[in-house]
């Protein structure tokens, strides 16, 4: 795959999309599986529990979701890196 920039910015952005809608999925269901755990989260705010855990699972989703797609691009470059090194004559 040739490398750009702009191809970066996408995987990276579109990986960081599909973590933030899985974290909230998965924050929005655990929410509704065990309310009470959200519920005294932060226990000085009154919390809807379910409002909550969806936008923390969406963040940390961000999170994740991007360095997954970094660590892809690097592991790409890395590879084109060592197979420019070994160059077309080695036999590999």
């Amino acid at each position: 795959m040739k490398t750009s920039i702009p191809k970066i910015f996408i995987l990276v952005t579109v990986s960081a999309l599909i973590g933030m809608v899985m974290g909230g999925a998965f924050g929005c269901v655990a929410a509704i599986i065990s309310p009470g755990l959200f519920a005294t989260l932060i226990p000085w705010i009154e919390l809807e529990p379910i409002g909550a855990a969806t936008v923390l699972g969406a963040i940390v989703g961000v999170m994740l979701g991007g360095g997954l797609g970094v660590f892809t691009v690097v592991i790409q470059l890395l590879s084109d890196w060592i197979s420019h090194r070994k160059g077309p004559s080695s036999g590999r």
